[in-house]
């Protein structure tokens, strides 16, 4: 029981990866201090598959920067950082829990991986390589990214964009369909059974996502944000899957000491 639990806030809280650098924008103006917040909020995702159906779930939300070291959601490594003339270039070297979205589909992993990113006046591009480490699946990921932060008082404002590259073992991991995972279905007697269907290719999934934080004290902050994803035909294919896309949305307040 310990244990599922807990494989569900790590899932919860790796759906959360994109906001990864939320909490630091959200106190842009003293980002490269140290800090310690803790927080909760609401998340409702939305998976393709068959039958899906929306999910809202409740979390604790924790983000810790001392020093080039961080800890945000399920993800914690080094970033490393230097401004110069108006350009300020990082590299993250991170380790990153993964856990498929969906019932009955929590399994567990960790990827180790690199992120570059460049943040100027037009906005903050960034690119990263993740890979499994655990032995789960073997699989790797490229990401790409672009977000444009737009201040205007109290509120940040931050719409993104970005592709996301998935080896075929990479996107089997995440949207394809065991032989275990569907008897634990019968074996619980959900109300929809989903066909065993492995994803047999390489997928390229694009997606976006706009994120919003209101300063409402020097300590307190309130987050939202919303994302969808477009799958790859590869994923699209699968007769588990019913959506040729995916989303999700959040709300929280944090509390920054």
């Amino acid at each position: 029981m310990t244990t599922k639990i807990a494989k569900s806030l790590i899932a919860i809280m790796a759906a959360l990866l994109p906001m990864g650098h939320l909490q630091a924008q959200a106190n842009e103006s003293d980002e490269s201090e140290n800090h310690i917040a803790i927080g909760a909020g609401f998340l409702d995702q939305y998976t393709p598959f068959n039958s899906a159906s929306s999910h809202a779930t409740l979390f604790p939300i924790i983000s810790i920067k001392q020093g080039a070291y961080y800890f945000e959601g399920a993800e914690t490594g080094f970033q490393f950082k230097k401004e110069m003339d108006g350009i300020t270039p990082s590299l993250s070297l991170f380790a990153s829990a993964r856990v498929p979205a969906g019932r009955d589909r929590q399994k567990l992993s960790v990827d180790a991986g690199a992120r570059f990113a460049l943040e100027s006046k037009l906005g903050i591009v960034s690119g990263e390589f993740r890979h499994d480490v655990t032995d789960k699946f073997n699989g790797s990921e490229i990401i790409a990214r672009y977000s444009y932060p737009i201040s205007t008082g109290r509120f940040l404002i931050t719409p993104a964009v970005q592709a996301n590259w998935m080896d075929q073992k990479a996107a089997n991991y995440m949207y394809g369909i065991t032989a275990k995972q569907r008897a634990r279905m019968i074996r619980k007697e959900r109300r929809v059974i989903l066909p065993v269907a492995p994803i047999t290719d390489e997928a390229l999934n694009l997606g976006g996502d706009i994120t919003m934080a209101v300063q409402l004290s020097n300590r307190l902050t309130l987050i939202a944000s919303a994302g969808a994803t477009y799958l790859d035909k590869s994923i699209q294919r699968s007769a588990a899957v019913e959506q040729n896309w995916e989303a999700q949305s959040f709300l929280g307040l944090t509390y920054r000491f």
